[in-house]
Protein backbone atom coordinates (compact mmCIF):
# COMPACT_ATOMS: atom_id res chain seq x y z
CA UNK A 1 0.00 0.00 0.00
CA UNK A 2 3.12 2.34 1.09
CA UNK A 3 4.25 1.45 -2.51
CA UNK A 4 1.31 2.79 -3.86
CA UNK A 5 1.27 5.78 -2.06
CA UNK A 6 4.09 6.90 -2.88
CA UNK A 7 4.18 5.96 -6.59
CA UNK A 8 0.44 8.61 -6.50
CA UNK A 9 2.62 10.73 -4.59
CA UNK A 10 5.47 11.17 -6.94
CA UNK A 11 3.08 11.56 -9.73
CA UNK A 12 0.82 13.96 -8.16
CA UNK A 13 4.44 16.02 -7.22
CA UNK A 14 5.01 15.93 -11.05
CA UNK A 15 3.91 18.62 -13.12
CA UNK A 16 2.20 16.45 -15.12
CA UNK A 17 -1.18 17.38 -12.38
CA UNK A 18 -0.41 20.98 -12.92
CA UNK A 19 -0.54 20.74 -16.82
CA UNK A 20 -3.50 18.53 -16.75
CA UNK A 21 -5.05 21.10 -14.30
CA UNK A 22 -4.10 24.58 -16.50
CA UNK A 23 -5.00 22.29 -19.87
CA UNK A 24 -8.82 21.37 -18.10
CA UNK A 25 -8.78 25.09 -17.18
CA UNK A 26 -8.35 26.43 -19.97
CA UNK A 27 -10.85 23.81 -21.78
CA UNK A 28 -13.04 25.09 -18.83
CA UNK A 29 -13.40 28.55 -20.01
CA UNK A 30 -13.82 27.72 -23.20
CA UNK A 31 -17.12 25.65 -23.04
CA UNK A 32 -20.30 26.38 -21.97
CA UNK A 33 -23.41 24.97 -20.04
CA UNK A 34 -23.28 21.27 -18.88
CA UNK A 35 -19.57 20.50 -20.20
CA UNK A 36 -18.47 23.11 -18.14
CA UNK A 37 -20.07 22.00 -15.05
CA UNK A 38 -18.47 18.71 -15.63
CA UNK A 39 -15.24 19.96 -16.60
CA UNK A 40 -15.37 22.04 -13.06
CA UNK A 41 -16.08 18.89 -11.42
CA UNK A 42 -13.02 16.86 -13.20
CA UNK A 43 -11.12 19.77 -11.70
CA UNK A 44 -12.17 19.69 -8.34
CA UNK A 45 -12.24 16.16 -8.17
CA UNK A 46 -8.02 16.34 -9.24
CA UNK A 47 -7.25 18.84 -6.64
CA UNK A 48 -8.84 17.02 -4.19
CA UNK A 49 -7.22 13.79 -5.11
CA UNK A 50 -3.55 15.16 -4.91
CA UNK A 51 -4.83 16.92 -1.82
CA UNK A 52 -6.11 13.46 -0.27
CA UNK A 53 -2.83 11.51 -1.12
CA UNK A 54 -0.54 14.62 0.17
CA UNK A 55 -2.21 14.36 3.65
CA UNK A 56 -2.08 10.56 3.92
CA UNK A 57 1.61 10.64 3.04
CA UNK A 58 2.15 13.29 5.74
CA UNK A 59 0.56 10.51 8.13
CA UNK A 60 2.21 7.86 7.27
CA UNK A 61 5.79 9.61 7.08
CA UNK A 62 4.24 11.20 10.67
CA UNK A 63 3.31 7.32 12.00
CA UNK A 64 6.56 5.67 10.36
CA UNK A 65 8.57 8.08 13.11
CA UNK A 66 7.27 7.03 16.22
CA UNK A 67 8.71 4.41 18.19
CA UNK A 68 5.37 2.83 19.40
CA UNK A 69 4.33 2.11 15.58
CA UNK A 70 7.74 -0.21 15.17
CA UNK A 71 6.69 -1.70 18.72
CA UNK A 72 3.29 -2.45 17.67
CA UNK A 73 4.33 -4.11 14.40
CA UNK A 74 7.08 -6.04 16.35
CA UNK A 75 4.74 -7.71 18.45
CA UNK A 76 3.16 -9.61 15.36
CA UNK A 77 6.37 -9.43 12.81
CA UNK A 78 8.84 -11.35 15.86
CA UNK A 79 6.81 -14.16 16.83
CA UNK A 80 6.29 -14.70 13.10
CA UNK A 81 10.18 -14.81 12.54
CA UNK A 82 11.21 -16.74 15.58
CA UNK A 83 8.35 -19.48 14.31
CA UNK A 84 9.58 -19.40 10.73
CA UNK A 85 12.74 -19.67 11.98
CA UNK A 86 11.97 -22.54 13.66
CA UNK A 87 10.53 -24.33 10.96
CA UNK A 88 13.27 -24.06 8.74
CA UNK A 89 15.55 -24.78 11.03
CA UNK A 90 13.77 -27.54 12.06
CA UNK A 91 13.30 -28.99 8.62
CA UNK A 92 17.15 -28.20 7.20
CA UNK A 93 18.76 -30.23 10.05
CA UNK A 94 15.96 -32.36 11.34
CA UNK A 95 15.94 -31.52 14.98
CA UNK A 96 13.12 -33.66 15.71
CA UNK A 97 11.52 -30.47 17.62
CA UNK A 98 8.22 -31.28 15.81
CA UNK A 99 7.31 -27.33 15.03
CA UNK A 100 3.64 -27.00 15.49
CA UNK A 101 1.46 -25.95 12.56
CA UNK A 102 -0.06 -22.96 12.96
CA UNK A 103 -2.69 -22.14 10.26
CA UNK A 104 -2.91 -18.58 11.34
CA UNK A 105 0.80 -17.98 10.99
CA UNK A 106 0.55 -19.79 8.15
CA UNK A 107 -1.74 -17.68 6.42
CA UNK A 108 -1.40 -14.58 7.74
CA UNK A 109 2.57 -14.76 7.79
CA UNK A 110 3.29 -14.12 4.08
CA UNK A 111 1.15 -11.18 4.09
CA UNK A 112 3.14 -9.65 7.53
CA UNK A 113 6.06 -9.93 5.83
CA UNK A 114 4.85 -8.44 2.48
CA UNK A 115 3.54 -5.92 4.36
CA UNK A 116 6.91 -5.30 6.27
CA UNK A 117 8.54 -4.93 3.10
CA UNK A 118 6.32 -2.81 1.62
CA UNK A 119 6.38 -0.58 4.71
CA UNK A 120 10.15 -0.46 4.39
CA UNK A 121 9.63 0.36 0.61
CA UNK A 122 7.22 3.50 1.54
CA UNK A 123 9.56 4.48 3.29
CA UNK A 124 12.47 4.67 1.40
CA UNK A 125 10.40 5.99 -1.40
CA UNK A 126 8.80 8.91 0.92
CA UNK A 127 12.11 10.08 2.17
CA UNK A 128 13.67 10.06 -1.34
CA UNK A 129 10.86 12.74 -2.51
CA UNK A 130 11.46 15.42 0.22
Amino acid sequence: MSWLLSIVLRFASSGLVERTLSYLERRHAEETGREKLRTQVEIEAIRAAVAETQELARFNSAKLEHVAFWCFAALFVLPLGAWWAAVIADSIFRFGWGVATVPVLENWGGQMIQWLFYVGGGVAALRSLR
